[in-house]
């Protein structure tokens, strides 16, 4: 998935997940995108002779109702187009670069070069320390010590981006834009990492080129006398210094490098700089050559590479189908039925209670999944389970094992259908147990909500002997909230719609 299609995703699921009164989206905005979204998707994978995927249609679902955000909620239209990359900065600031390098020597003595505080040395020096830097971060990245990228920098530019724009005038879409923010800022940090690599290398590149061209272009209607001066070094080391870095230079071009006595006599005479200076055109071809070798080639280079870095990454964004968000909205584009099977065990599953399950269902599964409600299981009947599983011809996405809060585990029962259960399944059953009629027995009791914790404490240390999770919930008002978030690890482990 793109970067474009990537941010549409993040920003519709921020929306989506802050808009709980479907303020923004309604159910029709939501349905029809979902319907167009899977025509689309799967049009279009016919036309490419490919099987449809899961992200091509969450991609498709979010293009469609992000056009509708200008009309209906025109705060979060402006935060998505604000979060494009101004391609301007990677022209802009190369620019910048270029011209404040054919200046810098305007900053020192338009006549006198001193070979020792020369600005070309400068820029080969930093430009060292600066691959030295990166050749640490790759080292710990190829050894594991460090994989990521620090999203601190994106999020502040992102945020700071989002304080100046209008705010908004709704709870639902402040918090989706909150939302937004702090989730996109985290995703496209690696991309912006290589973007920031590329504008950075090739700013540093041309501003090298710009300081040697400048210098080249001043040298035609100026006359460069070179010389140094140091209060601590002598010759030999000036010498030595100097050949450490334009040596190579000289050899290249077969120049003799000067020796030490060259050196010497170039020493500016106190006062008198002329006195004691030599032409500056040699030394100003080994020092173009040296910047042209250390810090020109090699940040081209390097612009290069993080342009190839921004170009995979720009289309390597990539979603976890199995999250409950993404398994909502996919629960029924596979094609194949999508259901939650749910075998209550001596509980009798009511009108309401199976309304609340049916809502739990296209919570997790997506709107068009369905409920397989079994029959209940008697106490003390607990095999006959494997023959009404066996019987059962139509495939579940999930089983859940339904108990009653108010009947108190036991092991040699409870415990005997749980393990038949698995047994028949070859998994083990996600364990739900219903709040609803031990809260109309307890009633308006003072002691209610402890009995209830003493209860829930009951039932955890009972699934924890047998392996298995639990989860509480009232089925006449279901809390779809703390089901997505308990039942998270279940549905991610069944498979995709697009897997089915």
């Amino acid at each position: 998935m793109n970067e474009h299609a990537a941010r549409e995703v993040v920003l519709i699921r921020a929306i989506e997940s802050a808009d709980s009164e479907r303020a923004i989206f309604t159910n029709d905005d939501r349905a029809y995108a979902g319907r167009a979204a899977a025509e689309l998707a799967r049009w279009q994978a016919t036309e490419r002779r490919q099987p449809a995927s899961a992200e091509a249609f969450i991609g498709k679902r979010a293009e469609l109702l992000a056009n509708t955000l200008t009309r209906r909620a025109p705060a979060l239209a402006q935060t998505a187009r604000a979060f494009n990359w101004p391609a301007w900065i990677g022209l802009a600031l190369p620019a910048l670069a270029l011209g404040a390098g054919a200046l810098i020597e305007h900053i020192a003595d338009r006549q006198h070069v001193n070979i020792l505080a020369f600005p070309l040395l400068a820029i080969v020096l930093w430009n060292v320390i600066v691959y030295a830097l990166l050749a640490i971060s790759w080292v710990l990245r190829a050894t594991g010590a460090d994989r990521s990228v620090d999203p601190r920098g994106p999020r502040r530019w992102i945020t700071a981006i989002g304080k100046r724009l209008p705010r908004a005038n709704s709870e639902p879409v402040a918090t989706a834009i909150d939302a937004f923010v702090s989730q996109w800022s985290t995703r496209v940090a690696s991309l912006m990492a290589a973007r920031a690599a590329r504008v950075l290398h090739l700013a540093a590149a041309l501003f090298a080129i710009g300081a040697i061209g400048g210098l080249y272009v001043r040298g035609l209607v100026f006359e460069y006398r070179a010389g140094w001066e140091s209060t601590f070094l002598d010759a030999p080391a000036v010498h030595a210094i100097l050949s450490l870095f334009l040596s190579p230079a000289a050899h290249w071009i077969g120049m003799p490098f000067p020796g030490v006595d060259e050196v010497a006599a170039m020493r500016f005479a106190s006062g008198a700089p002329n006195a004691a200076s030599a032409n500056a055109a040699r030394w100003i071809h080994l020092y173009a050559i040296t910047v042209a070798a250390v810090v020109v080639v090699p940040r081209l280079v390097l612009a290069l590479v993080a342009r190839l870095h921004e170009q995979r990454r720009m289309n390597a964004f990539s979603f976890d189908m199995h999250e409950p968000y993404f398994r909502r909205l996919t629960g029924s584009f596979g094609g194949a039925p999508v259901s939650v099977r749910v075998i209550p065990y001596s509980f009798t599953v009511d009108e309401a209670a199976h309304d609340g399950l049916r809502t739990i269902a296209r919570a997790l599964l997506g709107d068009e999944a369905a409920v397989m409600l079994h029959a209940p299981v008697a106490f003390g009947a607990e095999e006959s389970i494997n023959d009404a599983l066996i019987k059962a011809t139509q495939p579940a996405a999930l089983t859940l094992a339904l108990f009653s809060l108010a009947a108190t585990p036991e092991p040699e029962n409870h415990g005997v259908f749980l393990k038949m259960l698995r047994s028949t399944l070859g998994s083990q059953p996600a364990v739900l147990v219903d709040e609803s009629g031990y809260r109309q027995r307890l009633g308006s009791d003072s002691s209610a909500e402890r009995r209830l914790a003493e209860r829930r404490d009951a039932w955890r240390y009972f699934c924890k002997t047998v392996g298995t999770d639990v989860v509480f919930n009232d089925l006449s008002a279901p809390d779809l909230a703390a089901i997505e978030r308990d039942f998270e690890h279940a549905v991610s482990a069944t498979p995709a719609a697009s897997d089915r």
